[in-house]
């Protein structure tokens, strides 16, 4: 009974009336599956790959890893990540006051360029 009543809230949730219909949906998850399935599988390739590739470049010649080296580098790299972070911060902030300042200017500006092409209409009336 609650296996039916799972089936029946199932078809309710996915909005399935007819049978061929349910076969689709049933279909599309299981190819939605596989997908998922197979970018897993190469995400793990990947990684392992990236790995690999990576301590070939780093290894020194006797093949051993210089834990202290890698660990600087990394400690490096995330200095340098920071203090990148903390000047996008900065520019945002920076490029945020501009247009501030811009969109001030550009409605001061505006006033004044009205008048001016109200007094140029007037002069070209006049004429």
């Amino acid at each position: 009974m609650k296996l039916y009543a799972k089936a029946f809230n199932f078809l309710q949730d996915k909005n399935i009336t007819p049978l061929l219909q349910l076969q689709e949906v049933v279909s599309e998850m299981k190819k939605r599956s596989r997908n998922t399935n197979g970018e897993i599988k190469q995400t793990e390739l990947t990684l392992y790959q990236t790995a690999e590739r990576y301590l070939k470049e780093h290894l020194g010649k006797d093949n051993v890893l210089k834990l202290k080296a890698w660990k600087t580098e990394v400690s490096d790299l995330s200095e340098k990540k920071r203090r990148l972070y903390e000047d996008l911060q900065t520019l945002r902030a920076e490029v945020q006051e501009a247009e501030a300042v811009k969109k001030c200017v550009e409605q001061a500006i505006q006033p004044e360029q009205s008048k001016e092409k109200a007094q140029s209409k007037r002069r070209d009336m006049e004429l």
